[in-house]
């Protein structure tokens, strides 16, 4: 099975670098023909606070050229452990206009669960059952099997990063429980976006895949920089006992850096620094 990642395409109208962008990655997925597409949340520029910019979202991603699974990050809802507010409407609207916020598939030999990361740590009812919903999936997993975990934030800080701040990351208390508790003996690999850096590294037998944004970087002045800063898509091929990746460019797309984006000051007046 081939799937396609796309993370952080900021969707807005108030964002046409970011469209065009979302477009280029379009064109490039329908003539590479993957079965699937998985968004790594920032689906939007800053639909916590611009509700308007979540079915502008969901439109674009009703015309893209395969299914596509989502999940959310934090400029779709927020972030519950502390960083920014969690928006619940928000989230209900992310729900309704694009789809569910976790959710599982087996194919080929593989479980891929899609998770919110956004919940984790925010001690909230909906992280209760998103809990109880992994824990009962977990259940049935066994040694044997290969579970691909899809969120918006990395699970875990690579050695050589000393610098970018704990709220790129999942909450430690969560990520301990992701890598060590019931998924421990079955999870292969964590596909991960939010950094807009594009990294890949090997942990405690785990792969770790950070995939680039589809819309922008940010500069080393703003951001430390960890892994390879650059804009494209992810490419994922699964097969029984075997998984392939690799970055792709769009033809087309373009490497917009954050500051020069035409929203930058209204966007960064009422958004997170952390992309």
């Amino acid at each position: 099975m081939n799937i396609a990642l796309v993370a952080d395409s900021h969707l807005s109208d108030r964002a046409p670098e970011s469209v065009a962008n979302w477009h280029a990655a379009a064109r490039s997925v329908a003539a590479l023909e993957p079965d699937l597409t998985i968004h790594l949340g920032d689906i939007t520029l800053d639909g916590e606070n611009r509700p308007d910019e979540i079915p502008f979202a969901a439109e674009h991603i009703r015309s893209w050229p395969t299914p596509m699974r989502c999940v959310f990050g934090n400029h779709d809802m927020g972030t519950g452990s502390g960083e920014e507010p969690l928006s619940a409407t928000a989230l209900q609207q992310c729900i309704a206009s694009i789809g569910p916020d976790h959710w599982h598939m087996s194919v080929r030999g593989w479980t891929l669960l899609g998770l919110n990361a956004q919940l984790l740590g925010s001690g909230t009812a909906e992280e209760m059952l998103q809990h109880a919903w992994l824990q009962a999936i977990a259940s049935h997993l066994t040694s044997e099997d290969r579970v691909a975990l899809f969120l918006h934030r990395p699970v875990r800080r690579p050695q050589h990063d000393t610098g970018m701040p704990i709220g790129r990351y999942v909450p430690d208390q969560a990520s301990r429980w992701l890598l060590e508790g019931p998924l421990r003996r079955s999870l292969h690999v964590v596909l991960s976006g939010h950094t807009h850096q594009a990294l890949d590294f090997v942990a405690a037998g785990v792969r770790h895949i950070w995939v680039p944004s589809a819309s922008f970087v940010i500069a080393d002045a703003l951001q430390e920089r960890v892994g390879q800063k650059t804009v494209g898509l992810g490419w994922l091929s699964l097969s029984p006992g075997a998984l392939g990746y690799f970055q792709v460019t769009p033809p087309g797309s373009r490497t917009h850096e954050l500051t020069e984006l035409a929203i930058y000051r209204e966007w960064l007046a009422t958004a997170v620094h952390g992309a």
